[in-house]
């Protein structure tokens, strides 16, 4: 704040300055400036009525709390001083990005102003544009998810809930069938790819029978297989299926294609995963795990592979062989899929590929219609229709 005078066209007139910063965000400010003014004790008192107006509008401002924009950017800085388990690094990156994308109406806009009118124009917009619902409940999540911590840490005044809180998302007309390969595709995946001697052919059959996720492939080392010896194989291959034991892999570890670097499996701890006879006999015969390096990656270091390119990768070669085209996440629904229509049991399952969301295994369990086998075996209209057949030929010949 200051008072000062200057000179006008021979005159001596005085100015007036008041400039101040929130004490609790120093990002608001306030500030005026009137000039023109006659005397100095004129201007003195225009100093003390302009100081209490913007202390008025500073305490305005405050109390509105903070701009949607500087919500997301404080949530995130939060994550990076104080990290969680609950929050990856790609995480957070998601989130953040997903909110900046496509909440960008909101971003100059007081966060305490946006009500639910805002929320359900915002997703009209998404629909119309062609997003899913299950995108627009994602969506929602996250900006309840911010909403709320921006209300707890007083970020966000005025208001109690988000403006998304108990909005409705209208289902999707039609569900689209999740992409997958049946199992007479995976083996012909897995065929042309060794007869074209394809680099991804080692990396495919370990993702199909594995179930592992692109990072968590890339991360496995030697020392992370502990199999059996051929001999022991060999005794293993006298036994029934349900009591062959031909090893296990752990899965410690991911690759993160976006920060290049190894990080935690994305549930956050170590799994096992037993190694099926063929897929024995393929460790040991094609990727020679027997004189790998205890340090030495299990499979090749593509550099497409470190790009993240996998998915393009998969897709241009099943398109090129007419086999349905498929994301490289796809193989893992695959290996859930038949595996839990081959009759292990659901939990097994989530606990091998390291699922944690229930929600998740369900999809997987009606995709592969486990629940539904043999319902239809009490329907008996066929004997009916055979008998009904039987009589009106015997009748015909009768006649005869």
């Amino acid at each position: 704040m200051s008072v000062s005078s200057y000179q006008k066209n021979g005159q001596t007139l005085w100015q007036v300055y008041v400039d101040i910063k929130s004490k609790r965000d120093r990002r608001i400010r306030v500030q005026k400036r009137i000039n023109g003014l006659a005397t100095e004790k004129l201007a003195v008192a225009e100093e003390k009525r302009l100081t209490k107006e913007l202390l008025q509008k500073l305490s305005e401002l405050e109390l509105q709390g903070l701009k949607w924009r500087d919500v997301i950017d404080r949530w995130e800085r939060y994550q990076e001083l104080y990290p969680s388990k609950r929050y990856a690094q790609t995480t957070i990156e998601d989130y953040t990005s997903l909110l900046r994308n496509w909440t960008h109406p909101w971003l100059d806009r007081n966060a305490s102003d946006i009500n639910r009118g805002d929320a359900r124009a915002l997703f009209n917009q998404i629909r119309d544009e062609g997003k899913s619902a299950s995108f627009c409940k994602h969506l929602k999540n996250t900006i309840s998810l911010f909403y709320t911590w921006g209300i707890e840490e007083r970020l966000i005044n005025g208001v109690r809930e988000s403006p998304v809180y108990d909005l409705e998302i209208e289902r999707d007309r039609e569900e689209k069938l999740p992409e997958i390969l049946n199992l007479q595709e995976i083996r012909e995946l897995l065929r042309l790819a060794k007869e074209q001697q394809h680099p991804w052919y080692p990396v495919w059959v370990s993702a199909v029978y594995t179930g592992c996720r692109s990072g968590e492939l890339q991360a496995l080392l030697r020392n992370d297989v502990d199999i059996i010896s051929r001999e022991e194989a060999k005794v293993q291959n006298e036994l029934p299926p349900e009591q062959r034991r031909y090893g296990l892999i752990r899965i410690r570890r991911n690759w993160n294609s976006r920060l290049k670097k190894l990080g935690p499996t994305k549930a956050g701890y170590w799994r096992t995963v037993p190694i099926s006879s063929e897929y024995y006999w393929f460790l040991v015969n094609e990727l020679k795990v027997e004189s790998l390096g205890a340090d030495d990656l299990l499979l090749p270091n593509l550099l497409d592979w470190r790009l993240g390119l996998q998915a393009t990768i998969l897709r241009g070669f099943c398109q090129a062989n007419g086999i349905t085209s498929v994301k490289f996440h796809t193989l893992r629904a695959c290996f859930a899929t038949h595996l839990i229509a081959s009759g292990v049991p659901g939990p097994v399952v989530m606990k091998i590929a390291g699922w944690r969301d229930v929600k998740t295994m369900q999809r997987y369990i009606r995709l592969a219609g486990i629940e539904e086998h043999g319902a239809t075996e009490k329907l008996k209209f066929s004997g009916s229709i055979e008998a009904a057949i039987e009589k009106v030929m015997t009748l015909k010949f009768n006649q005869k």
